[in-house]
């Protein structure tokens, strides 16, 4: 979870077009997930990689982030849904775009396909770097909203 501030920051950025803070809450955990889930799975439980890996795929999301949806009440949940899954769609691009060194972690067309895939445009170590300007995008999002919806 090194670049866990990045899918924050990032997400905060796009979480500010909905105006109902809960929705926009749960669109931050909801990019958060697939990191949890993986790591929930292969840590904590002990599975192994192949088996953790569909967290950051689509379809395995969407049932995840339906089960968390049923944690919420009745009028919020498909709100709720929506904004986790969202955020679990969002949390898969970023991670798209970083090198595994051919070695890709996004099962894009799982369960129909365990082909890997990734983008490579950055690599695991300039994480640091990136999480520098993710942070400065996150108190940029925050200062500037703050200052013009101060809710």
């Amino acid at each position: 979870m090194a670049d866990l501030l990045t899918h924050v920051a990032v997400a905060n950025l796009c979480g500010k077009t909905s105006k109902d803070a809960r929705t926009r809450t749960v669109f931050l955990v909801g990019t958060c997930v697939p990191d949890i889930a993986y790591k929930g799975m292969h840590f904590l439980a002990g599975s192994p990689t192949w088996l953790a890996e569909p967290s950051h795929s689509p379809l395995p999301l969407m049932v995840l982030c339906y089960g968390l949806a049923m944690l919420f009440g009745l009028e919020f949940r498909k709100r709720a849904f929506g904004a986790l899954y969202l955020g679990g769609l969002l949390h898969i691009l970023l991670d798209l775009g970083k090198s595994y060194f051919g070695q890709g972690v996004i099962l894009l067309g799982f369960p129909f396909t365990m082909d890997r895939v990734e983008l490579g445009l950055y690599r695991p170590e300039q994480a640091v770097f990136i999480m520098a300007g993710a942070l400065v995008l996150f108190l940029l999002t925050e200062f500037i909203f703050r200052k013009t919806r101060p809710f």
